[in-house]
């Protein structure tokens, strides 16, 4: 089966994308070559295409960018040796690297949202929370489960996902029940302003967000630690994260091909290492 025959197979598959234009292209290699395999991962690091050549396959499916920024324009670090190695590494094994990110997370938001985004649900499912969501299915951002020490639930996320630690903001003693995947923490007031007052209204415990700035909604949640309303932020990081999103899209995709070439997810690895 060729490279590309999958993808526009993969993209028949998600809701139709109907934004001006998308970052889901091919950002390395020649599509028209048999695929001999497929890796599925969040980025393709170094040690990810090392693994892809060792596993023998020649197609790397990614949700975030390849060399470093979200356009991907090379002309500007053309100069970059590292930018080269990381070809050169590319074309020792023949890989075609295939961006999946608009098609996936789908298209709306809120009230307006009209198909599924395939990476929250993934990372729904992957962490086994279907019984204990709030909000809608087509984007499952709020939980609410059982009271569980933070420091526990921590746990539970660090061997989940596969982390070398997780980073906490506030009490990590807070009894959480009501949880928020609250998406990108970004310096924007108004967005800001939306989510601290979402978080106080409908009295969330613990938030998960991709990004975080740390005059917002971080200095909120020290805030109301110290004022009395204990909360507690774990700081994932946004590809560790949606890690949780591509595995599962590992576990589906061969049923989408019928089995017509060997599919591996290769985790990309924790961005994070800590000194203690």
């Amino acid at each position: 089966m060729k490279i590309q025959d999958i993808i526009n197979r993969i993209i028949a598959y998600h809701p139709p994308f109907k934004g001006e234009s998308s970052t889901d292209v091919v950002k390395y290699g020649n599509p028209d070559q048999e695929c001999t395999g497929i890796v599925v991962t969040c980025f393709a690091s170094a040690n990810v295409i090392r693994e892809a050549i060792r596993l023998g396959a020649n197609f790397i499916i990614v949700h975030e960018p390849l060399f470093w920024s979200h356009e991907e324009n090379i002309d500007d670090i053309s100069e970059s040796r590292i930018l080269h190695a990381k070809m050169q590494l590319l074309d020792q094994g023949g890989i075609v690297v295939w961006r999946d990110h608009d098609h996936m997370h789908g298209q709306g938001r809120g009230s307006d949202r009209k198909n599924l985004d395939g990476m929250f649900d993934g990372i729904m499912r992957e962490l086994g929370w279907e019984p204990y969501l709030l909000d809608s299915d087509l984007k499952p951002l709020t939980f609410k489960m059982p009271p569980t020490d933070a420091t526990v639930l921590g746990r539970q996320l660090k061997e989940n996902i596969g982390l070398n630690g997780i980073r906490i903001i506030g009490d990590p003693h807070t009894k959480v029940s009501k949880i928020f995947i609250c998406e990108h923490i970004g310096s924007n007031d108004r967005f800001a302003a939306d989510k601290i007052l979402r978080t106080e209204l409908e009295e969330f415990d613990a938030l998960i967000p991709l990004e975080v700035i740390d005059w917002t909604l971080c200095a909120f949640v020290r805030d109301c630690c110290q004022l009395g309303t204990p909360k507690v932020i774990y700081n994932i990081g946004h590809f560790n994260f949606e890690e949780l999103g591509m595995r599962y899209m590992a576990k589906y995709l061969p049923g989408l091909l019928n089995g017509s070439v060997p599919v591996h997810y290769v985790q990309s690895g924790d961005a994070f290492d800590f000194i203690l």
